[in-house]
C-alpha cells in the first residue's frame, strides 16, 4: 500500500515529545506513545527514550524512528549555533565517515536531497544495492531438500521411505541436495524488502520496490531473525551482498509490529551519540594524520580481576615513539572550569597505566568555551601528569567541519610544546 508522505517530526536529542501538556507536539499523538510504550516494555527498558507524562524523552541515541506513518527524526546537537538542517547534516556525514551510510552511484548529498530522514535515507540506500545485485545477477547456492520424488535421486532415507511409502511403491523418500537461489541470502532481502515497502511513503521508492519484487526469485517464506544473521558466512561468490545485508540486517532487527491493531508498527534506527562521537574522531585523525601519528583505538589493560580499562584513543608520535597521549572523547555540553570528577579520575588512571604524561578529555565546543589545562598530583620518574579539557568547533558555517583533525593534534602539540612538522 502506498502511504501518502508527510514531514517527519524533528526533535533534538534529550528533547521531549507529548500529545498534551508542556511539550506537546500537534504530530505526536496518543496512538503514538502506546506504540512507544509496547516498544519500551518489549524491549527491557530501551535505552533511546524513556517514558514521561503523556509523551517520551530521548536521550543520548541519535537517528530515526517511524511509527505508523509518522517519522520522528532524533538529531544531534552541541549548543545554540545551528538549525535542524545543519545538525542532520552533522548526522548524515558522521554516520559515512564511520562507514555506517554508504552509497555507490549517487553519492550521499544527492540522496539527501531526496530524502525526508535518516531512516528514508537507509531505504534508498538498501534498494540501490539489491538494484545492484540484480545487475551483476543473483547468486544460486546449493541447499539440501529431504521429500517424496517420482524418480530416485540422491540418497534414499529409509525410516522415512519405509514409514510413507507402503502403499505408494512408484515414490522415494529421498535427501538430495538443490543448487538454485531459494537461500537464506535472498530470504534476508526479501523480507527487508517487504519491510520496506511497509514503511516507505515515498512513491518512487514503492515502484522500486514493486518491480524488484516482480523479478525477485520464488523464495521459501522465512521469519528472520537475529540467529539467522549469526549463521551467515559470506564467501567471495557472495560478499557483494555484504552492504545489503547489514542493512537489512539493521532494519529486520528494529522492527517492531503492533500486533493489536498493525496500525501503529514501529522500525527504530537510532545510534549512540557518545559511540559515533568516539568513532568518528577516530577515523577523521587516522584519515588525516597517520603520516604524523599512529592513531589506536579501543586499547584494553587489566586494571582489577577480571576488570579491563579502555580508553577511547591513543596517540603515538611516529617520530618519538615513545610519546603516548591518551585521548577520551566526551558528546556532552561541561562548563571548562569544572569537569566532572569521574572524567578526570578516569583520564589520572589511564596516565598511569599507559606511561602517558598527557591526556586529553575531548568535547564539542558548546558556547565560547576554551581549553583548560590541569596537572595531576602524580609523578612517575619525576615526570609531572598533565590531562586538558579540550573543546572543538562542531559545526563550520552550518556543515560538519572539516578541521576537527587538525583541532586536536594542534592541541597535543601545544601542549607537549612539539611544533607540528608544516609538512603535515
Amino acid at each position: 500500500m502506498i502511504r501518502s508522505s508527510n514531514e517527519p517530526i524533528r526533535v533534538f536529542e534529550y528533547k521531549s515529545l507529548a500529545y498534551k501538556g508542556k511539550h506537546k507536539h500537534p504530530g505526536f499523538n496518543q496512538k503514538m506513545l502506546r506504540a512507544f510504550e509496547s516498544y519500551f516494555q518489549e524491549n527491557e527498558r530501551t535505552p533511546f527514550f524513556e517514558l514521561i507524562p503523556n509523551g517520551v524523552r530521548f536521550k543520548q541515541y541519535v537517528g530515526a524512528i517511524q511509527v505508523g506513518n509518522t517519522t520522528i527524526e532524533v538529531l544531534p546537537k552541541a549548543g545554540k549555533e545551528g538549525n535542524e538542517e545543519s545538525w542532520q547534516g552533522v548526522l548524515l556525514d558522521m554516520l559515512k565517515a564511520c562507514h555506517l551510510l554508504t552509497a555507490k552511484e549517487t553519492g550521499t548529498a544527492q540522496l539527501r536531497l531526496r530524502s525526508n530522514s535518516v531512516l528514508d535515507l537507509y531505504f534508498e540506500l538498501f534498494i540501490q544495492e539489491v538494484e545492484d545485485l540484480f545487475h551483476q545477477g543473483l547468486i544460486k547456492k546449493y541447499r539440501t531438500r529431504q521429500g517424496q520424488q517420482k524418480a530416485l535421486r540422491g540418497s534414499l532415507v529409509f525410516s522415512q521411505h519405509l514409514r510413507k511409502n507402503i502403499v505408494h511403491k512408484e515414490r522415494f523418500y529421498t535427501r538430495h541436495s538443490t543448487y538454485d537461489r531459494n537461500h537464506l541470502l535472498h530470504q534476508i532481502l526479501i523480507e527487508a524488502l517487504s519491510l520496506v515497502e511497509l514503511f516507505s511513503t515515498s512513491p518512487h521508492l514503492q515502484d522500486r520496490i514493486g518491480r524488484l519484487k516482480l523479478d525477485f526469485p520464488e523464495v521459501s517464506p522465512l521469519k528472520i531473525k537475529a540467529s539467522h544473521f549469526d549463521k551467515l558466512k559470506l564467501d567471495r561468490k557472495s560478499y557483494p551482498y555484504r552492504k545489503a545485508i547489514e542493512i537489512a540486517k539493521l532494519l529486520i532487527l528494529n522492527f517492531r509490529p503492533d500486533i493489536s491493531s498493525g496500525k501503529q508498527d514501529l522500525l527504530a534506527i537510532m545510534f549512540d551519540m557518545n559511540q559515533l562521537w568516539e568513532e568518528y574522531i577516530f577515523q577523521t585523525l587516522k584519515r588525516k594524520v597517520s603520516s604524523e601519528w599512529m592513531v589506536m583505538s579501543q586499547q584494553s589493560r587489566s586494571f582489577w580481576e577480571h576488570k579491563k580499562i579502555r580508553p577511547d584513543l591513543i596517540l603515538k608520535s611516529r617520530r618519538n615513539p615513545d610519546e603516548t597521549y591518551v585521548i577520551d572523547t566526551k558528546w556532552k555540553v561541561i562548563d571548562n572550569r569544572h569537569p566532572a570528577d569521574d572524567d578526570l579520575k578516569q583520564m589520572y588512571v589511564y596516565n598511569h597505566h599507559w606511561d602517558s604524561t598527557h591526556s586529553m578529555l575531548l568535547y564539542p565546543r558548546s558556547s565560547d568555551q576554551q581549553d583548560n589545562r590541569g596537572m595531576y598530583s602524580l609523578k612517575q620518574n619525576e615526570m609531572e601528569h598533565h590531562c586538558i579539557l579540550g573543546f572543538v568547533d562542531v559545526l563550520d558555517n552550518g556543515r560538519l567541519s572539516q578541521n576537527i583533525a587538525e583541532e586536536i593534534i594542534e592541541k597535543v602539540c601545544d601542549q607537549k610544546q612539539v611544533v607540528p612538522d608544516p609538512e603535515h
